[in-house]
């Protein structure tokens, strides 16, 4: 049986059966904290309204600086060995640390931010979830 990609799946899936880890994971991978189906966002950083697929409100979920406090506290806990690292074996020239370092940074912050907002944004809906209880 085909579905209509219009039908609506949210009778289907339950907020009740979610657990919270499920839910933490679900916004990790960027996918909809209720069914796992939908995507939160529409491009990098842009969130989407609601879900395509079990039109659960994600619009009023907003993660704020959240993500970006979280990203910046992950990415200086993984740097810092790094640091310590040039600093104690001074072989290489300052321009190749520096180089290095700054790849490293910007490489992870991409990587992290939207994991991280997905995270708190996840978090927001299981917060939601339990006080509509």
């Amino acid at each position: 049986m085909t579905m209509n990609k219009n039908q609506d799946h949210s009778k289907k899936v339950s907020s009740k059966s979610v657990t919270g880890k499920i839910a933490l994971w679900r916004g990790i991978k960027g996918t909809c904290p209720r069914c796992g189906q939908g995507k939160l966002f529409t491009s990098y950083l842009q969130q989407t309204d609601h879900c395509d697929y079990c039109h659960e409100d994600i619009a009023s979920l907003r993660a704020d600086d959240g993500p970006a406090w979280l990203t910046i506290l992950v990415t200086g806990h993984i740097v810092a060995p790094f640091i310590v690292f040039f600093a104690l074996n001074e072989t290489y020239p300052a321009w190749v640390m520096m180089s290095i370092l700054i790849t490293i940074i910007i490489a992870l912050v991409f990587i992290l931010l939207p994991r991280c907002k997905g995270l708190f944004i996840a978090a927001l809906w299981l917060i939601k979830q339990k006080s509509e209880r």
